[in-house]
């Protein structure tokens, strides 16, 4: 994992949120360069094992990430997350596919508003 890179940022997004289409994701970490990036960053997480996917063939194959339990680890152990209670660990394919309609559209929720908190700041930081 690239420490310095969007890595660390992919990994506590899904630490925190259980797990995120690539669309969600991208809108958070990376929104400025093209969605194949994330994408990439994603698989390379995979690779390392820090995190898995499942496609919902009925969305459109959209591919919905979620940590490993080795990720979640390794992700609570950073300062920024440390002190918070992880999520509980999702890790099991059938277990994820079961439950990413509710799950993702409490993400997207989440997301919606921390996308408007940002965009808040940035405008009165702008306006200073």
């Amino acid at each position: 994992m690239d420490a310095g890179s969007g890595d660390r940022m992919a990994l506590g997004m899904l630490a925190q949120y259980r797990m995120t289409t690539t669309e969600q994701m991208h809108r958070v970490i990376a929104p400025s360069v093209r969605i194949e990036q994330t994408w990439r960053r994603l698989a390379r997480l995979r690779a390392e094992g820090l995190v898995d996917r499942i496609t919902l063939p009925q969305a459109g194959r959209t591919r919905v990430w979620f940590p490993t339990s080795y990720g979640v680890q390794l992700a609570c152990e950073w300062p920024e997350l440390r002190g918070r209670r992880p999520s509980r660990t999702v890790s099991d394919p059938t277990a994820v596919r079961l439950k990413a309609s509710h799950t993702l559209t409490v993400t997207e929720t989440a997301l919606v508003l921390a996308l408007f908190s940002r965009s808040c700041r940035e405008v009165t930081s702008s306006s200073l």
